[in-house]
């Protein structure tokens, strides 16, 4: 059985998170960037996403391009909404490596500060290797 984990992390914790899982043998994983917003409401501050800068760049967009927070401006919503940017990392392990994953990625992420990301851990049904058409395990 395997197991597909995703994790929505920082964006400076991309490098160790990686470092981390290939010490584990772990060397296949997709990573994109994203944005969202969590609890904090897609405030961006120093203190809730240390990442990104102070003087980040949501000002000039909402003057610039139609967006949420542009939208909330031009109407009575009570404030606009930013999207935080992060990474997202997903990574396909058997399912007896599952706990030992989450747990290196929670320790390579932790900071203890708001915005540290989330995990979701999914079953997976099939893997095929499109080149070769392998199944399974041996396909990831």
């Amino acid at each position: 059985m395997l197991v597909e984990i995703t994790a929505v992390i920082r964006r400076d914790k991309v490098a160790p998170t990686m470092r981390a899982l290939d010490n584990l043998g772990l060397g296949s994983m997709t990573i994109a960037t994203v944005s969202g917003r969590g609890r904090q409401g897609g405030n961006i501050m120093t203190d809730i996403d240390r990442e990104v800068p102070a003087e980040y760049e949501s000002v000039s967009k909402i003057t610039k391009h139609l967006t949420p927070a542009s939208f909330a401006l031009s109407h009575s919503l009570t404030r606009p909404v930013f999207w935080v940017p992060k990474r997202m990392l997903t990574i396909v392990v058997p399912s007896p490596m599952k706990d030992d994953v989450v747990d290196l990625i929670v320790s390579t992420n932790k900071t203890g500060w708001m915005g540290d990301g989330k995990i979701f851990v999914s079953p997976i049904e099939e893997s095929l290797r499109i080149r070769t058409g392998e199944r399974g395990t041996s396909s990831i």
